[in-house]
């Protein structure tokens, strides 16, 4: 989507990967091998005149060699090292005075008993590193589930131990700022989330302004003190007594702005790409009272064979498939965006295309 927005522009991308991947199809260049091969990394540099991210598991350190050899790399490496760390990240947040749920590194099961008395429970164990899509978390109820937990997710340094908010709502936004000082700030978005997957997004969040105001101060002071540049994701929880937590940052285009491809002036992946090379932001506007976004997920595993006839003929529907060769259970495959009057209706639109795209 990060190349597809560059074309009208006239930027060429090259991406790290294979010829047949996704990206690799739509790209005007491809550098063979993988993000976790450090010489692939530096090769991508050597030709390219702007590195960025579309994840945030790059290592920083190798993204360091790059921007050293001469190639900017943005976020900057020395973020990219603090924000890929779940329990750095939270200091860091932490620092600036920024409302995050209370949480503490756990370096041995033995201090589970202790860290539950403070907190409560259920915790909730995240990884530190690599965690994704709910894959790097666990939620545990008592010292033996988060001593099992623990063994998956410890990579030799500890588990971020967080205590469990009762929030009412999952809220988002895209904060994204340029190498030329800009800011824009997406709509507050509210995300609906099953086993720690965003399922839908519905923009603007069904809730009073003034919290969306308080969602977007935070958001912005959150991608500042992360040093974010292009577009920094921002998720949040909303509690029952209107107090904003930041749950995590993401240092890129994010799931829940996929909506701005229709839904805004411009997109994340275009003001993206206007914040690392240093053009102008675009507004981020919507151009519609709503938005509703469902993600296609995968239901079963195989061949990917999407009913594209049968989504396309939802009208009002925008259809993104994602060109995946292969569907796995959660999955995510593509979306769907619908522009609405109301976030019901838009939903309904929505979801109808997802459920006739049938994967």
């Amino acid at each position: 989507m990060t190349c597809l927005a560059a074309w009208p522009l006239g930027i060429r991308v090259a991406v790290l990967g294979a010829p047949d991947e996704p990206a690799g199809l739509v790209a005007a260049g491809v550098v063979p091998g993988d993000w976790k091969d450090p010489d692939a990394v530096r090769q991508l540099g050597r030709v390219s005149g702007v590195v960025t991210l579309e994840n945030e598991f790059v290592d920083a350190a190798v993204l360091a060699d790059v921007a050293a050899a001469g190639t900017p790399v943005y976020p900057l490496p020395e973020s990219l090292a603090v924000i890929q760390d779940k329990a750095l990240q939270k200091t860091l947040l932490d620092s600036y005075g920024l409302p995050v749920p209370p949480h503490v590194v756990v370096d041995h099961p033995s201090e589970f008993p202790a860290v539950g008395r403070d907190f409560g429970w259920p915790l909730v164990l995240k990884a530190r590193k690599l965690g994704y899509d709910g894959y790097g978390n666990a939620t545990c109820k008592t010292p033996e589930e988060a001593e099992g937990a623990f063994e998956r997710l410890d990579d030799g340094e500890g588990v971020l131990a967080e205590a469990f908010v009762p929030f009412i709502c999952e809220l988002a936004t895209m904060v994204a700022r340029s190498t030329r000082g800009e800011e824009a700030v997406y709509p507050v978005c509210e995300t609906i989330q099953r086993d720690h997957v965003c399922h839908e997004v519905v923009v603007p969040a069904r809730i009073d302004e003034g919290l969306r105001d308080e969602a977007k101060r935070i958001a912005r002071a959150a991608a500042a003190a992360a040093a974010g540049l292009g577009v920094t994701g921002v998720e949040m929880f909303l509690l029952e007594d209107g107090q904003v937590l930041i749950n995590e940052l993401a240092p890129r285009p994010h799931n829940s702005g996929h909506y701005s491809i229709e839904a805004c002036e411009t997109s994340q992946f275009e003001n993206h790409l206007r914040g690392i090379l240093g053009l102008p932001l675009g507004p981020p506007l919507l151009r519609a009272p709503s938005a509703a976004m469902v993600n296609i997920l995968g239901t079963v595993t195989g061949p990917s064979q999407p009913g594209l006839a049968a989504a396309l003929s939802v009208r009002g529907a925008h259809l993104h498939l994602y060109d995946k060769a292969e569907v796995r259970v959660r999955r995510k495959m593509g979306h769907v965006t619908a522009l609405a009057g109301t976030p019901e209706e838009g939903l309904e639109i929505a979801r109808t295309a997802v459920q006739k795209a049938g994967l």
